[in-house]
């Protein structure tokens, strides 16, 4: 499913990028907040309670206006669903994911007060959300008897990304700097922006012209 459809490849691409992106998050905040402002390993761990509050405030929105956005979509349809309707909301999301890595990046790289790159990752894992879950139920709206089947090229690509990606992340702040090593990332989640914005386009196009053969 990853090599022959189209819709899995791409949006599992995408997914895997953002992924790798949470993991090499995770694997620098210890040695940025210990490096730039001195914390110590005792409370370091407070870091990452932007990323916690971005994750909990994604689920919530979400949560509260997914369907609510399906329903309103199908209203305008004339009373047809269709599968592409889960993805509006993943565009507006996806425009969270570079405005926090420029956010982040250089307000570490100046040295602002630490609660700035702190609340500028709450933006990164609120987006973050908001791209998981659409991108899910879009497959599996898409796939529905083989719906574990793309779940499951979901979560071996993004699983491999995860892993490599994080390690490009210390060599990468010693060369740039935080905020250029920052500003890479953020350029590269905006080049992604137009694959979540494609298929809420041409989604349903693209499932006619190259339906599923196992």
């Amino acid at each position: 499913m990853l090599f022959k459809s189209p819709i899995v490849f791409l949006l599992a691409a995408y997914m895997s990028i953002v992924y790798g992106l949470l993991y090499l998050l995770f694997t620098t905040i210890t040695s940025v907040f210990e490096g730039q402002y001195g914390f110590s390993s005792q409370i370091t761990g407070l870091a990452y309670l932007g990323i916690d509050i971005g994750f909990l405030t994604g689920l919530a929105v979400v949560g509260l206006t997914s369907d609510k956005i399906v329903i309103h979509l199908t209203r305008k349809n004339g009373g047809k669903f269709e599968n592409e309707m889960r993805l509006p909301a993943m565009v507006f999301h996806a425009c969270f994911i570079p405005i926090s890595f420029f956010w982040y990046g250089w307000s570490a790289d100046k040295k602002a007060h630490w609660i700035v790159p702190i609340v500028g990752m709450v933006s990164f894992s609120f987006g973050t959300i908001g791209i998981f879950l659409p991108i899910q139920t879009y497959l599996i709206d898409c796939f529905t008897i083989y719906a574990a089947s793309a779940v499951a090229a979901l979560t071996a690509s993004r699983s491999l990304v995860g892993v490599l990606l994080p390690l490009a992340g210390g060599p990468m702040y010693k060369s740039l700097g935080l905020g250029w090593g920052n500003s890479i990332l953020g350029f590269i989640a905006l080049a992604c922006i137009p694959i979540p914005v494609f298929f809420s386009k041409y989604g349903k196009k693209t499932r006619e012209r190259y339906p599923l053969k196992l």
